[in-house]
């Protein structure tokens, strides 16, 4: 294989990569972490960078972007095909992030939610028992698939296997190292490092074989992450560092499921409780009346995270998180100044709720055909690409059929398990008080829209809380409370677990739910 060297400017670093190697996967492999909200497929512009050298040429997305800015490239999008000069100032880079304000004589914990799409890290001060954010990034194994699934396939090949062990490693490592430096922390200075994230995320960061996870009957050998030092994760600078994670319940009810839980018992909400953490692998759990734990997991896909949206992107910079209808137009807020760069989960939801409301959206989630006495909402046009229609947004933005139906397929999976959650539980809807919605998604959330497209049952008797990121304050939670880990393992004992594979009836609920109301 053809190897070729890649040389940062002006450091005058340089590594070399076989051909073909995409331009953002050398760089994080040099410690250089570029932000890609699009999930890198070339539809926000953020990874642009300055090259002289031999890349492969320019996709459609990047000439979309870079007008005029002949010397730029992608990163998502270009490929070494020679020796590559890549002009950053990695020091520029590092200190234009923001950092907390800590007592830098202190003693502090990291803590760290390994999401299938995105990494959070924040940083726990002892001395003040609270913590702070310090980093947050997309996971770089994504490019071996957006879901557990395809990365478990992927992870059948052993060279591929040991690029996404080495691939999570080396940017905790770079982050974590990155944060102390300039906080002015010194490595001994870190009494522990937590993780906690679905099993597949785990076992990949702990270096354990994925593969049984896959196939049925999707037995996992190791539930409990115990006796892994620093060195075992490839971050020896942090030697003196304890290496805590979250326990797991199953293959498919990871420690991040786990810590939503015994938040959920940390705040007294044990009785008549539905929960979910819409992420990419759809986890939820309904404590009954009797207190008694039943939880299952679907595979959502990462539509709400805005993966697999033609122009979707995570919350950064230039991302429209909400829409609405005012004076006959659509506007949208968005993060940020500037020109929208794509769109997050709940500004799908917010759009396609009001294209049903306006029938420009049928039930069965196509658009209507004949559109001729339809009036979209101003700037909204329907447009044509590939022979397919799509609505035509704002600066170019669209929502494609395609797009509707991974919503669609995403709602369907999560009613279908929650309904059939609710009968193994022998609870109906009116019996739930409390829903929680956890992860990121749910703080961004216009939960009218959200009801409207049917993600969850109705629940007519129920508050609506909003938890954030339970996986992450779980895993702080195991820094600053000894006995968390073992409360943890004790509510594990007392879950039902609902396994949708054995549930005959699941297909034909999904079926039944596939259409909007």
């Amino acid at each position: 294989m053809e190897t070729y060297s890649i040389r940062l400017v002006p450091e005058n670093t340089s590594q070399t990569f076989e051909k073909g190697t995409l331009l953002l996967d050398a760089l994080m492999e040099m410690g250089i972490m570029l932000k890609t909200p699009c999930g890198g497929r070339g539809t926000c512009g953020k990874c642009s960078v300055k090259v002289h050298g031999s890349l492969s040429e320019p996709t459609d997305q990047e000439k979309k972007f870079l007008i005029n800015r002949t010397e730029y490239r992608l990163a998502c999008q270009a490929s070494i095909t020679g020796d590559v000069e890549v002009f950053i100032d990695r020091a520029y880079s590092i200190k234009s992030k923001q950092y907390p304000m800590v007592n830098s004589k202190g003693l502090f914990s990291i803590a760290v939610d390994i999401g299938t799409t995105s990494v959070k890290i924040s940083i726990v001060d002892h001395s003040s028992n609270r913590s702070y954010k310090l980093d947050d990034f997309l996971n770089p194994q994504r490019k071996f698939g957006y879901d557990v699934i395809t990365r478990i396939a992927a992870a059948a090949d052993p060279k591929k296997h040991q690029i996404m062990i080495r691939q999570i490693r080396n940017i905790l490592s770079l982050s974590i190292s990155e944060a102390c430096n300039e906080m002015s922390i010194s490595h001994n200075q870190i009494e522990a490092i937590s993780f906690s994230g679905n099993t597949t995320m785990l076992y990949l960061l702990f270096g354990i074989d994925v593969q049984p996870l896959g196939k049925y009957p999707y037995t996992a050998e190791r539930l409990d992450f115990n006796n892994f030092s620093a060195a075992d994760i490839d971050a020896k600078k942090f030697f003196n560092s304890k290496i805590l994670a979250l326990p797991a319940a199953s293959s498919f009810l990871g420690s991040d499921f786990m810590g939503g839980l015994a938040i959920c018992h940390e705040r007294d909400l044990t009785k008549n409780v539905y929960f979910i953490d819409l992420g990419t692998n759809g986890e939820m759990f309904l404590i009954n009346s009797n207190k008694k734990i039943f939880a299952t997991s679907c595979a959502i896909g990462p539509a709400l995270e805005g993966m697999n949206i033609s122009c979707g992107m995570t919350a950064d910079t230039g991302a429209i998180t909400h829409a609405w209808i005012e004076s006959g137009s659509l506007q949208y807020q968005m993060i940020g100044t500037g020109r929208p760069a794509g769109i997050t989960g709940t500004a799908v939801i917010d759009i396609i709720s009001i294209l049903l409301k306006k029938n420009i959206i049928q039930v069965n989630g196509t658009f209507i055909k004949n559109h001729s006495h339809i009036t979209l909402p101003s700037p909204l046009y329907f447009s044509y690409n590939s022979g397919i229609k799509q609505v035509t947004l704002w600066n170019n933005l669209a929502l494609t059929q395609k797009d509707i139906r991974n919503v669609q397929l995403a709602k369907a999976a999560s009613l279908a398990a929650s309904r059939i959650l609710l009968r193994e539980a022998v609870c109906s809807e009116k019996e739930i008080k409390y829903v929680v919605i956890s992860g990121a998604f749910g703080e961004h959330l216009e939960i009218d829209n959200f009801k409207r497209l049917e993600f969850i049952p109705n629940f007519p008797n129920a508050e609506y809380h909003y938890f954030g990121n339970t996986s992450l304050e779980a895993a702080q939670r195991v820094c600053l409370d000894k006995n968390f880990l073992k409360k943890v393992k004790q509510l594990r004992e007392r879950i039902n677990e609902v396994e949708l594979s054995q549930k005959n009836e699941f297909n034909n609920e999904f079926i039944n739910a596939i259409n909007f109301n």
